[in-house]
């Protein structure tokens, strides 16, 4: 009996060896980095230039209000400058909250894979955190804080997320997304532009661009990203305005959907055929409305929409770029021979656009 005790006590001690400890650390041995901005040096030897946007720890949210603080770095890597900061604070730099990751342009022009390399292969970089291009930099974009920031709550992811501010205006793209739009061919993938203001009190975003590996990045304008919201089903709120000589009204769209497909025939140009369907009420109207010429109204709606949606998709094909996936469907749709994507690269510059609008006002609002 107390040889078996013996031979437990011992079979404990051995176990015991194997066990390891906690190795995370307290939180308050911990600083949070909210963002990351990359901005080129213009140094060819440390082209990186890191910015790391740190929220300071308080101990009440009421009194704390805005607090944040920075650190910025130039080398020849991200991983070394980032490595580099950690000797500049006193607690363990945790990306585990950090949403956005802003560039500027010049890393987008010169190839932004690269960046984007480093942040994909981190394990504690989150998949799903939202990246941007800022203008004028990155750094300038995160050291703006506006006054309705709050402290922990960095206002960019407000941005992105939806859970804030709603818009049409607005391209949300997650890491892994711009990932996958990149290496698959077919599709771009779209990256809004963060701008600020001289005075540095308030971010807008409402343009964007779009990126093809080996080209000058395509920018979209504010009509242009609110249309491809729209066509990428992306968005329900929005407004169309609408302007037929003294006749002038904003519609507010509450419902959108759009659909397409792309119909090849011998000896026949390829057809790609958009069906529109949007449905609201008059939210602005610069003449008296009569509610029984809701069907006029509707059809002048869909009028400007079909022409403002194919000057949109001509654009992109003038500047031969695809953020809504069209090369993608048209591969997805078709037996795979292992030369589709040549066929619609091929196929696109004389792809003939088809767009039927349905659209629908509800009514002339609530002025009675």
């Amino acid at each position: 009996m107390n040889r078996n005790r013996f031979y437990k006590i011992i079979a404990a001690c051995i176990i015991c060896l194997f066990l390891s400890s906690c190795g995370f650390k307290d939180i308050d041995k911990r600083i949070f980095v909210q963002a990351i901005g990359v901005d080129h040096s213009g140094n060819e030897e440390k082209p990186f230039k890191v910015t790391l946007k740190l929220a300071v720890p308080s101990g009440s949210l009421k009194e704390a209000g805005t607090s944040y603080t920075y650190l910025s770095r130039e080398d020849s890597t991200l991983a070394g400058a980032i490595r580099f900061l950690k000797t500049h604070v006193d607690k363990e730099l945790d990306f585990g909250h950090t949403k956005v990751l802003v560039f500027d342009h010049k890393i987008l022009e010169k190839d932004i894979r690269e960046a984007l390399d480093f942040f994909i292969r981190r394990r504690d970089i989150q998949m799903i955190s939202w990246v941007a291009i800022g203008d004028p930099s990155a750094e300038e974009v995160l050291k703006v804080e506006p006054k309705s920031e709050m402290a922990g709550s960095t206002v960019l992811t407000n941005l992105f997320s939806g859970n804030g501010v709603e818009s049409s205006y607005i391209v949300s793209t997650f890491l892994f997304d711009t990932r996958r739009k990149i290496v698959e061919s077919g599709i771009e993938p779209t990256i809004p532009i963060i701008r600020t203001n001289k005075d540095r009190s308030k971010l807008m975003v409402n343009q964007a661009y779009v990126f093809t590996p080996g080209k000058k990045p395509v920018k979209l304008t504010s009509k242009h990203t609110k249309i491809f919201n729209l066509m990428a089903n992306r968005s329900n709120k929005l407004d169309i305005e609408v302007k037929k000589k003294d006749e002038e009204f904003t519609m507010s769209v509450e419902s959108a959907k759009v659909k397409y497909k792309i119909i090849t025939s011998p000896k026949k140009p390829p057809v790609l055929k958009m069906k529109i369907r949007v449905t609201g009420i008059v939210e602005e109207s610069k003449f008296k409305m009569d509610p029984k010429d809701l069907n006029t109204y509707s059809r002048l709606t869909a009028q400007h929409t079909k022409k403002e949606s194919l000057k949109f998709l001509k654009f992109l094909q003038e500047e031969n770029v695809d953020p809504l996936g069209f090369g993608l469907r048209y591969k997805a749709t078709r037996i795979s021979n292992g030369k589709r994507i040549n066929e619609w690269k091929e196929m696109y510059p004389n792809l003939v656009f088809d767009v039927t609008v349905d659209a629908k006002i509800r009514s002339t609002g609530t002025v009675e």
